[in-house]
């Protein structure tokens, strides 16, 4: 499987999730985090993506990496999972729902996908070249 994951870090300040903020400690993990896996050391990344995830399980850019690290590892229906569940009490987020579509459009759903970049579109969010790579992709 062809990854073309763009990540989108930002943070959202509209949420309801338990705990979004990332203390100096979480935000650490969560670049060394990043870092392993640009490097390609998956399992590396995933420590630290987990030690960012207990700090603030409901903050955008932790759902991002951790929907990243799955894919990566080909786990798509957890990744689908992991964003319909941060969707949930963050459905404002352009961010999300731009991942959202990219794993949809991996896992083979390009409707829906399409659906969900057009939902990330209205927040705001870029999604024109995840969109033609989705459609490329088919």
């Amino acid at each position: 499987m062809r990854i073309w994951i763009v990540l989108a870090v930002t943070l959202s300040g509209c949420s309801t999730a338990p705990s979004t903020s990332l203390s100096d400690a979480g935000q650490h993990r969560l670049n060394l985090g990043l870092e392993y896996m640009k490097r390609g050391h998956l399992e590396r990344a995933r420590q630290h993506l987990d030690k960012a995830y207990a700090d603030a399980p409901g903050a955008e850019a932790v759902i991002i990496a951790l929907g990243q690290w799955y894919l990566h590892k080909e786990k798509l229906n957890s990744a689908l999972l992991l964003y319909q569940q941060a969707l949930s009490w963050q459905p404002m987020s352009g961010a999300l729902y731009n991942n959202y579509a990219i794993a949809l459009c991996l896992s083979g759903h390009w409707q829906q996908a399409l659906v969900m970049f057009d939902h990330a579109q209205r927040l705001q969010q870029d999604v024109a070249a995840n969109r033609a790579q989705c459609l490329t992709s088919r």
